[in-house]
């Protein structure tokens, strides 16, 4: 057999040195070498590898997928990670699916409640296990002919790409891209291709074939037998090799086929009847099975596979195996069989197969399977057996690609035999769950839907709880729709059926009945669904099931989402967390987090619910389900909303909208939109609140008063105070019969602010009365999208409307006092300017007038007096210029009001005394350079969800900011220390907090009106929302 030399490839081979290069210095990624068959790509790969010098080379093949285990090359992988890798083995070890991965078995904690989830978790953790195998050495991982692979192995390999950037492994995946070679998986193909960087191989050039026609015949070749050869080949390398080695002198064969025919016409009888068995069998195949196939002694096989070795057909690596020497042969050798020999060599091989299994021989049910329903309806029974089995082996490993495809082929197997509807409604349940597992939810609902009418049939109600509980997306019941009747008809179908079956399950009982009390959530009033709920609880924990009780006590927990039951809803949460991490279940832990979270900020717990998050975070990336990833973002959205970092908040909507989008999660954009609305409203961005309003769906065209509420006070906030009136009347008939569940206090908080934007109505008092119960709280918007802030801030506002000043003075102190106590320095500073803006009584007038040594002031029908000082000058002299801002240079030189400023000189570059930039220019461009650095790595560790890393840059990235804020001065110019205008806005600033310190401590409401009006820096300007008459 003639060697060739690797020959061309140039440009392909730079990519490919450029990515290793990469990969070596800690940026890893994905490649894929794609091309025709007999392209070269193989040997592409190989060349490689042989220039991956100080990698460590992985290299797994993938056969066709048809016949083979599921997740069969990562499975092949992960035992070659952790052999002889201590670091890598004891990661298998704590990690359940990379265990059961490795063991090829599935391991009793992997199975979870969310199939979906299983599958994102299981990408993560090979992810995880190739960081930790490229730790020491960089790792050159090679998936060849990904094509052939099974489904879910390529369904993963779009999940792990990019989370590979940040590593020193370089994945190399080769694969032909032609419609056929993906069987209808055109999409996964797509993503592959979208998450690494393509590099197609095309034809050799005529040079390249030059070099091989060289390299075969010992010498110079002759130009024009090149130039024949290259055109009639069209430069394919496999053609070009393989007519060489050969010595084909006559035509270019027109396929594949026709080579390997020419090959096989010339095989002795009995070795052509052999390697037809083979080519039913596979692309490899094992000789004990071929020869129990073909009824040839196993010691006469390999004898009789001489001449298809020889001819080039074959390759037998191993004592006990053999393989065709490309794909496409064994194809061309399948299909110059007649159909009645493929029938005949598939059922042998189905029945050898069958018979090798029941005898505990290393046989999966998928081979035994693949033969059985290409042998015929007469084996269809038996098909079906071994393809369910296929594919509770597939879901075992979350391979639900693969599982999806043997439960259909089981389905439709037992459907032409006419089998009852019990083991067929089983099917559709497992085909459902599976479909779940792919994010496929529309075709899962079918399944399930098909289920339910199988097993009311069969009048088996387990089976129509299952499927029950499956339409409302599987056991854990992520984000469960709350309008679907056919799901709520179904589980109260179920329920029913249930209890009137003396030997039904009790945990099955509990499960659908906590699903029917969430469900029913916008149907049913709080008493049906508290009862529901604690129906649940009562029959999970008298049948000891911990993982039911869990959810049941959620559900309990959404039956009792109003303000009156913060303190059960955080009770129960624990009770949630620790039975969930016990069990271990990620994705109860995460329902029962998220429930604690909300009950924490409701409490005005902040701390706490700030641990909280890092605490979601690692179950979330334990889990690595998307429907759960967007969270964290959304809760640093509403704390950097709190404290007033608007531009955090901004990205963190932005990436919650990234993340829902990704799950497909209705949550996540309703909740988004939510933030951001808050968001605009902060900043008072009219034209941005307009038009997010007019990218929802018409809350207009939604009866419910939260609907009519949340209009009236964007109408408010956009100035259109006639609509607001009108929108906030069409709501106050509808308050006092409203739920109070979740979104009552956050209604009735966004009604008050309605009120305090367009002026007092009948309806302020109602208000007043109904939250004053609830006046320690915290106004929490959705799953903690925003904190609208304490329930005193919106009694404060409505005293206000109603004239009792008393009582909005008593309410503002503590709401202010809960603001700062939580650190919502945003929050208390609106509180303050809602406090400030409170009229002040009519009694007297507002004075600030200086007699002597003495100050007098007077607001809000209280007087004081207070010894002189420069600050209260500085005041005096602000007062009296109410909106124009006063250089603190010219403060710093005047005596009081009228007083003129002394001389300046600003046509000096630098004054005297100037010591130079507080940050010099070098440091501000290192410090720009960090910062955008930071935002980088701010992104990866987001998308890797590495919440504690995200974290120290935030950190990090504050104290930047703090640092260019402390250099810059009004309009952007550079602040220089020692200046005589930074001395003047440094003394002035200081003497007026001074004053107004003082002011407080003698004064309250006053202090609080000034803190919040002056404003203090190079200029100082005295700004009151609305105008104020002072004696001076």
């Amino acid at each position: 057999m003639v060697g060739f030399p690797f020959v061309g490839r140039a440009e392909v081979l730079a990519e490919l040195d450029a990515a290793l290069a990469d990969a070596g210095a800690g940026s890893g990624g994905a490649v894929a070498l794609t091309g025709a068959a007999g392209a070269g790509k193989t040997r592409t790969a190989e060349e490689v590898a042989r220039r991956a010098r100080g990698f460590r080379v992985l290299w797994v093949s993938c056969p066709p997928g048809t016949a083979s285990a599921p997740l069969r090359p990562w499975s092949a992988a992960a035992r070659e990670l952790v052999t002889g890798d201590v670091a890598c083995a004891r990661l298998a070890e704590t990690l359940p699916a990379l265990r059961a991965l490795v063991s090829g078995r599935a391991v009793g904690e992997t199975h979870g409640s969310a199939p979906e989830a299983a599958r994102f978790r299981l990408a993560g953790d090979i992810t995880e296990l190739i960081r930790t195998a490229a730790a020491g050495t960089p790792l050159l991982m090679i998936l060849d002919d990904v094509q052939e692979a099974d489904a879910s192995s390529v369904r993963l390999l779009p999940d792990l790409a990019p989370s590979l950037r940040t590593t020193t492994a370089l994945l190399l995946v080769t694969l032909r891209e032609d419609e056929a070679s993906w069987h209808g998986r055109s999409a996964a193909r797509s993503a592959l291709l979208r998450t690494a960087r393509r590099l197609p191989l095309g034809p050799l050039t005529e040079p390249d074939v030059g070099a091989l026609v060289e390299a075969a015949g010992g010498g110079p070749p002759d130009p024009t037998a090149v130039r024949t050869l290259h055109t009639r080949s069209g430069g394919d390398a496999f053609f070009v090799t393989e007519l060489l080695r050969h010595r084909a002198t006559g035509p270019v064969p027109a396929s594949v086929r026709d080579a390997v025919g020419v090959r096989s016409a010339e095989l002795p009888p009995e070795c052509a009847r052999v390697l037809g068995a083979a080519a039913a069998l596979g692309t490899d195949f094992r000789l004990d099975v071929l020869a129990e196939v073909t009824r040839v002694p196993l010691g006469e096989v390999r004898t009789v596979l001489t001449e298809a070795t020889a001819a080039g057909l074959l390759a037998l690596v191993e004592a006990g195996s053999g393989a065709f020497r490309h794909e496409l042969m064994r194809e061309a050798t399948y299909e110059a069989l007649s159909p009645t020999e493929r029938v005949a060599w598939h059922e042998r091989a189905g029945a050898v197969l069958a018979e090798f299994a029941a005898r505990g021989r290393d046989v999966a049910p998928a081979q035994v399977a693949h033969h059985l329903l290409r042998a015929g309806p007469a084996h269809a029974e038996a098909a079906a057996g071994f393809a369910r089995r296929a594919g509770d082996e597939a879901a075992d490993v979350f391979a639900y690609e693969d599982a999806a495809q043997w439960y259909e082929r089981c389905a439709a197997a037992l459907a032409t035999i006419g089998t009852p509807d019990t083991p067929l409604a089983e099917v559709l349940i497992d085909l459902g769950t599976a479909h779940l597992g792919m994010g496929e939810r529309a075709a899962a609902r079918t399944d399930f839907l098909r289920a339910a009418d199988l097993a009311r049939h069969d009048e088996r109600a387990d089976l129509l709880a299952r499927a029950a509980l499956g339409l409302g997306n599987g056991p854990a019941g992520i984000e469960i729709d709350l309008l679907d009747r056919p799901q709520i008809d179904l589980l109260t179908e179920a329920r029913t059926a249930l209890a009137t079956k003396p030997t039904a399950s009790p945990a099955l009982l509990a499960a659908v009945t906590a699903r029917l009390s969430v469900a029913v959530t916008l149907i049913e009033p709080e008493p049906i669904r508290l009862a529901l709920a604690q129906e649940a609880v009562r029959l999970a924990r008298g049948c000891g099931d911990a993982a039911g009780l869990g959810y049941a006590l959620a559900a309990e927990c959404d039956a009792l989402a109003g303000p009156a039951y913060c303190a059960e809803r955080l009770a129960r949460s624990a009770e949630i967390i620790d039975t969930a991490r016990r069990l271990p279940d990620p994705a109860l832990e995460l329902l029962g987090r998220r429930l604690r979270m909300v009950a924490l900020l409701e409490l005005g717990r902040v701390a706490e619910a700030d641990a909280e998050m890092p605490a979601f975070g690692a179950a979330e990336r334990a889990l690595r389900h998307p429907l759960y990833a967007w969270y964290v973002p959304l809760w640093r959205g509403m704390r950097a909303l709190l404290e007033g970092r608007f531009a955090d908040c901004a990205r963190c909507v932005d990436r919650v909208e990234e993340l829902g989008r990704r799950a497909g999660s209705g949550n996540a954009a309703l909740l988004a939109a939510t933030q951001r609305w808050c968001l605009l409203a902060e900043s008072a961005d009219r034209t941005a609140i307009a038009e997010l309003i007019t990218g929802q769906p018409r809350l207009d065209e939604i009866p419910d008063a939260w609907a009519k509420v949340a209009l009236a006070l964007v109408a408010a906030q956009l100035g259109d105070t006639e609509q607001a009136e009108r929108r906030l009347a069409a709501a106050g008939p509808l308050l006092a019969d409203a739920p109070r569940d979740s979104e009552w206090l956050p209604m009735l908080a966004q009604a008050a602010e309605t009120i305090a934007l367009i002026g007092p109505t009948p309806l302020a008092r109602r208000l007043y009365d109904w939250l004053s119960p609830y006046r320690d709280l915290f106004v929490v918007e959705g799953i903690g999208a925003a904190v609208r802030g304490p329930v005193h801030r919106h009694l404060g506002l409505l005293a206000t409307a109603l004239g009792d000043h008393t009582a909005a003075e008593r309410h503002f102190a503590a709401a202010l006092a809960a603001a700062r106590g939580i650190g919502a320095a945003r929050l208390a500073a609106r509180i303050a300017r809602e406090a400030g803006a409170a009229p002040a009584t009519a009694n007297g007038p507002n004075v600030f007038r200086r007699s002597d040594r003495l100050w007098r002031l007077g607001y809000a029908d209280r007087e004081v007096t207070l010894p002189d000082s420069k600050g209260m000058r500085d005041l005096a002299v602000l007062l009296a210029r109410p909106g124009t801002p006063v250089p603190a240079l010219d403060l710093a030189t005047t005596v009081g009001p009228g007083a003129k400023a002394a001389p300046r000189t600003d046509d000096a570059p630098h004054r005297p005394g100037d010591t130079g930039e507080v940050i010099d220019a070098a440091a501000r461009t290192a410090y720009r350079r960090r910062l955008r650095e930071l935002e980088g790595e701010a992104a990866d560790a987001d998308a890797a969800g590495d919440a504690e890393r995200s974290a120290r840059i935030a950190v990090e990235h504050d104290a930047l900011v703090g640092q260019l804020s402390a250099a810059y001065g009004l309009g952007g110019r550079v602040r220089r220390s020692g200046s005589p205008a930074e001395r003047a806005r440094t003394a002035v600033t200081a003497r007026i907090h001074a004053a107004i310190d003082r002011i407080t401590r003698a004064h309250p409401p006053l202090g609080r009106h000034l803190a919040n009006t002056i404003h203090t820096g190079t200029l100082c300007v005295y700004n009151p929302e609305q105008p104020v008459t002072w004696r001076l």
